[in-house]
C-alpha cells in the first residue's frame, strides 16, 4: 500500500529515513519514519503546539510543506501555514538538537498579508539552499507573486526586510513547491517547480542558473520568470502518465518535489501523485534521478520498489513510450513502438532514438524484472519507455 503523503520531504538519517509532509492525519508538522522507503510508521507530530503568532495570523492548526535542514549541531524546521486561497500566510522556524525533536519554536521568518491585488509574495512552501560559500537562502512562494528568494542570517532568519527577488512565475501563474539544489558536477543551481492543479495536471519543470539568485533559464533559453503563456518556461521532467500495461496503474498530478540524497550516493526525486481517474489522497512517489553529462536531470519512470537498478542485457523489440510534452499537462498516454522503427542506438547504458519528430538521449536500465528508459530532448522535454513483456 502506498503511503499517504502530500508535499513530501524525505531525509536519510543514520539508521532510518525521516519523512515529512503537509498535515493529512495529524496536527503539528506531520512526520513518519521508515527503514526501507516502502513501509512507513504511523504519523507523529514534530511540533506539539501551534505557536501563538501563527494561530493569530492564520487561525489554523494545520501546517503545510515543511522543510528540514541541519546546520552545524542543530536541526532547523521551517514550517508554513496559510488561509487557503489567500496570501495570508506565514513561514516559521523551530529548532532542535535531534531530527525527530522535540522542537522549540523560535519565531516567524516571513509573514505575508492578503490584499485584493493577489500579486504579493505568498509565505508558503519553504526551501533552504546554500550558495557556494555556505550562505543560506530561503526559497518560497506560489501563485500570486511567484517564487521568491531571500538571504538568511546565520541564525536562520531573513537578513533583509523585503519579499525577496522573484525567480520564477508571478502574475498569478499556477506555480508553487519550489526546490533548489546545487549540482556540483555542472556547477549549476537547479530550480525545481510544480505547475498546474494539484488534483489533476500537476507537473514538474526546472531551470538552471549560475548563481543561486538566478536568473534560472531553461533549455529553450526562457527565463523561469517569463510570463508569456506560449513559452511554457521550464524543462518538463515529470507529469502524469499511463503506459497501458498490466500492473502499471495510470498516475496523475506528480508534483511538489524534493530530493533524497541516500547514503549510497543515489539521488531520488520525491513527490506526491494521485491514481489516474480518482480524487483520492495523494501518495508518496520515490523515483531515481539521473543527471546526464550536461548536468540535466532525468526522472526514472518506475517507482522505487526495493530492487536495485542495474544494466540491462539484450533489449526486447516492443516498447511503450510516454511523451512528457510541455503542451500537454494532463496524463501522457503511451504509444507502442519497436526499437527498429525509431532508430534506437544503444551504447552501454546510454541510448538514443527518434520519436515524435524529436531526437532523444538518455539511459536504459533494468529494475527487478522490468526494463525501462528515461530520455530527454534538447529543448527539455522528457520521454519514458517501458519494455512490453
Amino acid at each position: 500500500m502506498r503511503a499517504p503523503f502530500h508535499d513530501p520531504l524525505v531525509i536519510a538519517l543514520e539508521n532510518e529515513y525521516l519523512g515529512l509532509s503537509t498535515d493529512l492525519r495529524t496536527k503539528g508538522v506531520m512526520a513518519r519514519t521508515s527503514k526501507d522507503l516502502l513501509s512507513w510508521s504511523e504519523p507523529f507530530a514534530l511540533l506539539k503546539e501551534t505557536p501563538a503568532s501563527i494561530k493569530n495570523h492564520v487561525d489554523t492548526d494545520a501546517f503545510w510543506a515543511p522543510e528540514l535542514v541541519k546546520r552545524k549541531d542543530e536541526w532547523r524546521l521551517y514550517l508554513c501555514a496559510s488561509r487557503f486561497g489567500t496570501t495570508q500566510s506565514v513561514i516559521g522556524l523551530a529548532k532542535s538538537k535531534e531530527p525527530k525533536g522535540p522542537y522549540e519554536y523560535v519565531g516567524d521568518v516571513v509573514v505575508s498579508q492578503h490584499n485584493h491585488t493577489f500579486t504579493q509574495a505568498n509565505a508558503i512552501d519553504p526551501c533552504v539552499c546554500a550558495d557556494r560559500d555556505g550562505k543560506d537562502y530561503l526559497i518560497y512562494g506560489s501563485f500570486f507573486g511567484g517564487i521568491r528568494i531571500l538571504p538568511l542570517n546565520e541564525d536562520g532568519f531573513k537578513s533583509e526586510f523585503y519579499e525577496g527577488k522573484r525567480i520564477a512565475g508571478g502574475n498569478h501563474q499556477a506555480i508553487e513547491g519550489a526546490y533548489v539544489w546545487y549540482h556540483k558536477e555542472s556547477d549549476k543551481f537547479i530550480l525545481f517547480t510544480s505547475w498546474g492543479d494539484l488534483n489533476w495536471d500537476y507537473h514538474i519543470r526546472v531551470g538552471y542558473a549560475d548563481e543561486i539568485t538566478g536568473p534560472y533559464i531553461d533549455s529553450q533559453g526562457f527565463d523561469m520568470t517569463d510570463l508569456d503563456p506560449i513559452h511554457h518556461p521550464g524543462d518538463k521532467i515529470s507529469g502524469g502518465y499511463n503506459f497501458d500495461l498490466t500492473d502499471f496503474e495510470g498516475v496523475k498530478a506528480t508534483g511538489h518535489n524534493s530530493l533524497l540524497h541516500d547514503k549510497d550516493g543515489c539521488i531520488y526525486i520525491v513527490n506526491h501523485a494521485r491514481p489516474e481517474g480518482a480524487r483520492t489522497r495523494p501518495f508518496l512517489q520515490i523515483r531515481r534521478l539521473f543527471m546526464n553529462r550536461e548536468g540535466k536531470p532525468l526522472v526514472w519512470p518506475l517507482e522505487y520498489d526495493g530492487n536495485a537498478i542495474k544494466s540491462a542485457e539484450k533489449l526486447k523489440e516492443k516498447w511503450k513510450f510516454a511523451h512528457q510534452s510541455r503542451f500537454n499537462n494532463g496524463v501522457a498516454y503511451a504509444v507502442s513502438r519497436s526499437l527498429s522503427e525509431i532508430s534506437a542506438v544503444r551504447d552501454g547504458d546510454e541510448i538514443a532514438l527518434s520519436l515524435f519528430k524529436k531526437d532523444w538521449k538518455g539511459y536504459v536500465y533494468k529494475q527487478g524484472e522490468i526494463t525501462a528508459m528515461t530520455l530527454r530532448s534538447e529543448d527539455g522535454e522528457a520521454l519514458w519507455g517501458v519494455s512490453e513483456g
